[in-house]
C-alpha cells in the first residue's frame, strides 16, 4: 500500500499501514474485528497462597550475591537492609507476583528495580555499591553468565517505593 503523506486530509486525521502475516478471516467491508481464543490458562499468581518466609529466603539468598560490590561501610548492614525493605508495604504488594516469569517465586525485576535504587541512588544519593555496573552485578546472578534481568537494573522502582526505602535508611540507618 502506498500511501499519500503529504495529503490534507484535516486535523485529527492520522494514516496508518498496518502488515498483518496471518488473517483467519478476510472481509474487507468490516469495520471492527474481534477475535475469541478459547484453551486452558495459568492460574494468576495472586490467587496463589504464598509461604512469604520461605520467598524472602529465596530472594535474600539472590541478592547476596551483591553484597560484594556494596561500599565496606554498608556490608554490615546490608542484609538487614534488604530484610526491613521487605517489611514496606509499598515492597510487600509487588515482590511477591512473579507475573509471567518463569523458574522463580518472586518478581525478579523489581528486585531488580530495588538493586538498582540502592545501588546508585541511596545514601544520599550515591548509592551503596562500590561502582555499579549493571552488567557485574548480571553475571554475578547466575555463576558468571549474564543473568535475563541485566536490562532491568538500569531501571528504577515506583516512586512510592523509592520514598519508602529513602525514609527507612534516612530513620534507620542514619545516613
Amino acid at each position: 500500500m502506498n500511501i499519500d503523506k503529504d495529503a490534507n486530509l484535516g486535523a485529527g486525521s492520522t494514516l496508518m499501514e498496518f502488515h498483518i502475516g496471518h488473517v483467519e478471516n478476510l472481509n474487507p467491508n468490516a469495520t471492527s474485528v474481534v477475535n475469541h481464543y478459547y484453551g486452558t490458562r495459568m492460574k494468576p499468581q495472586s490467587d496463589i497462597t504464598v509461604n512469604k518466609e520461605s520467598v524472602r529466603q529465596e530472594i535474600l539468598k539472590y541478592v547476596e550475591n551483591t553484597l560484594q560490590f556494596v561500599k565496606p561501610k554498608w556490608r554490615d548492614k546490608y542484609m538487614d537492609l534488604w530484610g526491613d525493605i521487605f517489611l514496606l508495604p509499598e515492597v510487600d504488594l509487588v515482590i511477591y507476583d512473579r507475573g509471567q516469569q518463569e523458574g522463580t517465586r518472586f518478581n525478579r525485576k523489581e528486585v531488580a528495580h530495588i538493586i538498582c535504587y540502592l545501588g546508585k541512588h541511596t545514601a544520599g544519593g550515591d548509592g551503596i555499591f562500590e561502582n555499579y555496573v549493571a552488567t557485574h552485578i548480571a553475571n554475578s546472578f547466575k555463576d558468571g553468565k549474564e543473568s535475563a534481568v541485566r536490562p532491568e537494573l538500569g531501571f528504577r522502582p515506583s516512586k512510592e517505593i523509592q520514598n519508602a526505602i529513602d525514609q527507612l535508611v534516612k530513620e534507620k540507618y542514619q545516613v
